[in-house]
């Protein structure tokens, strides 16, 4: 452990591997945390012993040619040889199992075969951050277009940091740009006039996918926005504060009770001392952190700069 933090995931192989034709021994491997692997035609005892050229010469003869029998002992060789300091991925239901597989190998009735991993398939990074294939880069998902059973895994830097939920140099980088930004759109939020401020929400919640049906500021008493959610009919209200107080909120939490033409209400500022987790039931707060995110998400910077400019 460095801190608090687990230890980054480190491996002296990494595999990718198909399990089964088809997938046919997917659901099997998981649930019962082995790693299953076909090739049949492999003599076995030469394999456990080591003799990988006589593997060879058995796989040539089998194969009638030498560059097949050279593939197919890579692939045999890997699959026996990798001890726990490897690791294996694979593809499964759109997400991304990993496994370090432990053991001999298992030669079965069939002449397939199976070795136990040291703790079963994972889909989840080391802090519990699960590994769906579509937040996977390209480089790391096109191993699956592999022919044969066992490749290694090119990009496998990337491959150890998603695991070990480190950020590369160039995204941490990126990240610390976009965390500036967004403490600067809470500066420039707080130099609009207050007509400009519900303008920029309404912008933000169009974006969004909401559809205003009154006038900005033009509506009742209580509510600086009404809109509709034409995808669900889902109809709230929005209550836009320059600044915003904890009496305040409660005030319209009230209001929002009362108010059965609602499905919830969106209380939103850019200054005050409202913590933005603590929402009551049926409000969803946005304060400066949130919005900033929703503007920049949005793409209305250039708009917020030209407004304050």
């Amino acid at each position: 452990m460095i801190g608090d933090q687990p230890a980054p995931i480190a491996a002296s192989h990494l595999y990718y591997i198909k399990l089964g034709r088809g997938g046919d021994w997917e659901a099997e491997s998981l649930r019962e945390g082995v790693l299953r692997f076909g090739y049949r035609e492999a003599p076995h005892d030469l394999c456990a012993r080591g003799d990988w050229q006589g593997v060879w010469e058995a796989m040539k003869t089998i194969r009638g040619d030498a560059g097949a029998a050279t593939r197919d002992v890579n692939q045999i060789r890997a699959y026996y040889e990798a001890d726990k300091h490897s690791i294996f991925i694979t593809f499964v239901g759109g997400l991304l199992y990993w496994c370090r597989p432990t053991g001999p190998v298992e030669l079965l009735d069939d002449r397939s075969h199976r070795r136990q991993t040291a703790e079963g398939w994972r889909n989840t990074s080391v802090n519990g951050t699960l590994l769906s294939a579509d937040r996977l880069s390209g480089r790391l998902l096109k191993v699956q277009m592999f022919r044969g059973t066992i490749c290694d895994v090119r990009a496998g830097d990337y491959l150890l940091r998603k695991l070990s939920d480190q950020l590369s140099p160039e995204v941490a980088a990126a990240e610390e740009a976009e965390r500036a930004l967004m403490t600067a759109i809470v500066e420039l939020m707080r130099l609009l006039t207050w007509q400009d401020f519900e303008l920029l929400v309404d912008l933000v919640f169009s974006t969004s996918g909401w559809r205003r049906v009154s006038q900005v500021g033009r509506t009742q008493k209580t509510v600086d926005l009404e809109l509709i959610l034409p995808s669900t009919a889902e109809r709230a209200f929005v209550q836009v504060k320059s600044q915003a107080t904890s009496a305040a909120l409660n005030d319209y939490v009230a209001r929002l009770a009362e108010a059965d033409a609602y499905d919830r209400m969106f209380f939103v500022w850019h200054t005050g001392d409202i913590a933005e987790e603590s929402s009551p039931a049926g409000v969803i707060l946005l304060g400066p952190q949130k919005l900033s995110r929703m503007v920049l998400d949005a793409g209305l910077s250039s708009w917020l700069r030209e407004k304050v400019s």
